[in-house]
């Protein structure tokens, strides 16, 4: 059984175990509130497409697409006076795993206290923390995971509370161009304020992302919160031709029924954009709630695997002919599938052997950002020599 599967079926049996909840009814709520504004934009609709630091929080697993750093920080104006940042990175340690952490917060502001007569008695504030630590490796050639442990706090007036979470995630790419992701959030031991015990906002994802063409990406999701209804998301990113040299510009739009029963259909609707230069990367979104108001997000990301001092840029030193020299790593891995397959016929390799040698290749190359499309559809679909 595919550990896609497992997880959803995992998810099915927590679902079933913890009941159908009232609507509002679970704690932490500020969990709900997605991190970056490329997602938002595409309308929440990530959890397949989940391929840069932002997957830390929609889909843990998408951090497998992460060849070096990246690093991101996010502000939301988000309704009637509330705030919330975040901040995060992802480092690959190894051709195997990546590792990442984040920070988000959310805050209100003041807020009047009332007596029973109706007359304000002063203000107090309320805020939230989550402390985010993420693992994520590839187990098969078209087949990453990932988790997350949360730690979390609530604090409203002078109460304050503490919870512990986890996150699963997993990608599955079924071509080159279509990917499935599934996550499950915020399994963890809820908090108790003022004695009283809620749990915390978990939730079963699923989602896909084609890409339909070069630039033109489109995602869905379904997600089933645990105490609340299913809504389905949809979104779209564009890669619009730039008039200005080096600058990369998208186009995101997105869709989505969570919050269209009592805001009305506008609140649906998610429109934004993103424009990168080199390492800097910066994305908007826009989503109306109905009479509550519009929010905005704004999210800054440093990808230093886009840098110009990457190591296939650099080029790899190599020994021929008595002479060091230096080589592009896109050239050698070329070479190094010539001889793969050159090798796998004429020494008659079967396919544990063929794909022995075909892992160390990917773990080789693609830390240094070449693109090993080839030798992981080998290692899917059953290695052999190229057809003419």
């Amino acid at each position: 059984m595919k550990p896609l599967t497992i997880l959803l079926l995992l998810a099915a049996l927590l679902s079933a175990a913890a009941g159908a909840r009232a609507a509002g009814t679970s704690s932490a709520a500020f969990l709900r509130v997605g991190w970056g504004a490329r997602p938002a934009a595409m309308g929440d609709a990530f959890t397949g497409a989940a391929d840069d630091v932002d997957a830390l929080y929609w889909n843990p697993a998408g951090l497998n697409y992460i060849k070096r750093l990246q690093e991101t920080f996010g502000h939301n104006i988000w309704l009637d006076g509330t705030n919330a940042e975040h901040a995060a990175f992802a480092l690959r340690r190894s051709p195997a795993y990546v590792i990442g952490a984040g920070v988000g917060s959310m805050s209100t502001g003041d807020i009047e206290r009332g007596n029973k007569y109706g007359y304000t008695e002063g203000f107090y504030s309320a805020s939230d923390l989550a402390l985010i630590f993420s693992y994520a490796r590839r187990l098969k050639p078209k087949l990453a995971v990932g988790a997350n442990f949360k730690v979390i706090r609530e604090r409203i007036e002078s109460a304050s509370a503490q919870a512990f979470a986890l996150d699963a995630g997993a990608v599955y790419e079924m071509s080159p161009k279509l990917k499935l992701g599934a996550t499950l959030k915020n399994l963890g031991t809820g908090l108790t304020l003022e004695k009283t015990p809620c749990p915390l906002p978990m939730s079963l994802r699923a989602g896909a992302a084609l890409q339909y063409s070069k630039n033109l990406l489109l995602t869905s999701d379904v997600s089933l919160p645990f105490d609340d209804s299913l809504s389905l998301h949809f979104g779209g990113e564009y890669l619009y031709p730039s008039p200005i040299k080096g600058v990369r510009l998208t186009l995101r739009a997105g869709f989505k029924t969570s919050a269209m029963s009592y805001l009305g259909a506008m609140s649906a609707i998610s429109l934004g954009f993103g424009a990168e230069a080199g390492a800097i990367g910066l994305d908007y979104a826009l989503s109306p709630y109905g009479d509550l108001g519009m929010t905005h997000r704004l999210s800054l990301k440093i990808k230093f695997d886009s840098l110009s001092a990457r190591p296939e840029d650099e080029g790899i030193t190599v020994l021929k002919g008595g002479k060091t020299i230096k080589r592009s790593a896109a050239d050698l891995y070329k070479e190094t599938m010539q001889w793969f397959y050159a090798k796998a016929a004429a020494e008659k390799l079967n396919k544990d052997e063929q794909a022995l040698i075909l892992q160390r290749i990917v773990d080789k190359f693609a830390p240094l950002g070449v693109d090993v499309t080839e030798a992981r559809q080998k290692l899917g679909g059953g290695a052999g020599a190229p057809k003419n």
